[in-house]
């Protein structure tokens, strides 16, 4: 029985995905930008509750990239291009097909990925994943959202540009970092809580400043991630030599 809790996580975040595109049918974006949101914390959880009650599967593994390239590449694909590009012909729509097809090779190499990497990889993606890929794509929408009738946002070459810099984004070899291993000292709890809690409750009051926010925290770590690739990967081959 436990194998299937995870299994109907996964399926939570497709269900919110597919539901998200059907809001962005009705114009209503600050519901797309929710539930997309919402598929990811259920991405996020759905791999954790598998490791955690011991029932990590094949069939797990492939459900859930499967229903990573539906939700963080079909869906903000289709709503960017419902929101800003369909009166803009076919390079407008090669831009939303670009970015799709990004996130399936994305995936297709994460799932081809040896599962045991060096030590200095593991705590590192290759490239952005793409529930990440997923939430940066659609902040125009959550800038127009924030500040109400920003040009840009719903402007078709800024539009198909996220579009296009999010796929090179999930497809480079830049290392990001991933997270699985962090590991935070006692002494820094209390703090960590503190810093949790200052999020949490600006998301509860401004909820796009706080999306704004934690998109910029994670673009600015992308720099700091490949610093700390090169240094663990230097320090290793010293080791290995």
């Amino acid at each position: 029985m436990n194998w299937m809790i995870p299994n109907i996580i996964t399926i939570a975040s497709l269900i919110s995905g597919l539901t998200a595109l059907r809001f962005a049918l009705d114009d209503k974006w600050h519901m797309v930008v929710g539930l997309v949101t919402l598929s990811a914390i259920f991405d996020a959880l759905d791999g954790r509750t598998a490791r955690l009650l011991r029932a990590t599967s094949a069939f797990g593994g492939a459900l859930d990239s499967l229903c990573d390239v539906v939700v963080f590449g079909v869906v903000p694909g289709l709503c960017l291009y419902l929101w800003a590009l369909q009166d803009h012909g076919s390079l407008a729509w090669a831009a939303a097909l670009f970015y799709v097809v990004c996130i399936a090779l994305r995936l297709a190499r994460f799932d081809s990925e040896l599962p045991d990497k060096p030590d200095f990889a593991k705590d590192f993606f290759t490239g952005i994943p793409s529930p990440a890929a997923g939430l940066l794509v659609i902040l125009p929408l959550v800038i127009d959202l924030q500040f109400g009738g920003v040009p840009a946002a719903r402007s078709a070459f800024p539009v198909a540009l996220v579009l296009v810099i999010c796929g090179v984004g999930a497809v480079c070899t830049l290392p990001t970092f991933a997270g699985k291993t962090l590991k935070i000292p006692s002494y820094y709890a209390l703090p960590s809580l503190a810093i949790i809690a200052l999020v949490v409750g600006l998301a509860v009051v401004e909820p796009w400043a706080a999306y704004l926010l934690l998109a910029g925290l994670y673009l600015a770590s992308i720099p700091f991630a490949l610093v700390a690739y090169g240094r663990r990967k230097q320090r290793y081959l010293s080791l290995t030599d």
